[in-house]
Formats: structure tokens, C-alpha cells, sequence
């Protein structure tokens, strides 16, 4: 009887450990992440989508210069954002140049591993004309 009750008890501490780590899970993602609409897509002077928003715009393909620097993004548009980290759309980290940069697609957001200076836009598909 005592080994049948220790695990019922095993059992119902891994069951409220589950919701528990369930329920954290939820209440970590960043509020800011559901206001965003589709079709959509900015960088943030804050991390997890907070502070100043700058939008994007989906069809301009020239490089961007950020008015400041942006520690994440979010891009819910259907469009590939290519981040740079170096002013000029120029590869690298903010100490030296190299071959990086983030590469955000349409539907996702996040972090930044450096402070975002610069951008560029590439369209998925061509943008529907006005008729």
C-alpha cells in the first residue's frame, strides 16, 4: 500500500510540474508578440519586441539605415528581412567586418545577437501592382 501511494504521489507531482512548467512557458513569450498585425514587420529599440517600433516597409528593396539601433524584430509580412549589424548593409559584427548577418523570413520574431544598424528587404514574391 505504501509503494502504491508513493506512486500516486510521483505521479501527481509530475503532473502539476508539467502544467507548472506549461503555464511559465506561456506567460514568457512577450505580450507585444500578439499585437502584431499580419502583413506587418519592424524592428524594436528593446529587446522582446519593446520600446520604439520602426516599420518596415515590404517593397523597399534598397539598404535601410536604422534611425537607431534596434535589439529585436519582428516580421509577420511576407518578405525576408536581411539584418546587418554594420551601417551600409555591410556583413559583419559591429567590431569587424566578416560574413554576418541575420536572415529574419516572413512569420518570425526575436532577438537580436547585436544591436541592428542597417537592413535590407527581399521581397518573396513580386508585390501586387495597383490597379
Amino acid at each position: 500500500m505504501t509503494i502504491r501511494s508513493n506512486r500516486r504521489l510521483g505521479g501527481a507531482v509530475l503532473a502539476l510540474s508539467g502544467a507548472a512548467l506549461l503555464v511559465g512557458a506561456a506567460l514568457a513569450q512577450p505580450a507585444a508578440a500578439t499585437d502584431i498585425p499580419w502583413g506587418k514587420a519592424g524592428f524594436y529599440t528593446g529587446k522582446d519586441l519593446t520600446g520604439t517600433v520602426y516599420p518596415i516597409a515590404a517593397t523597399d528593396t534598397e539598404c535601410q539605415t536604422l534611425p537607431e539601433p534596434a535589439l529585436s524584430v519582428a516580421n509577420f509580412a511576407f518578405a525576408e528581412v536581411k539584418v546587418y549589424f554594420r551601417e551600409n548593409c555591410e556583413t559583419g559584427s559591429p567590431s569587424q567586418p566578416g560574413d554576418l548577418y541575420s536572415n529574419v523570413t516572413g512569420l518570425h520574431w526575436g532577438n537580436l545577437p547585436y544591436p541592428a544598424v542597417s537592413y535590407r528587404v527581399v521581397p518573396t514574391y513580386p508585390p501586387v501592382s495597383p490597379e
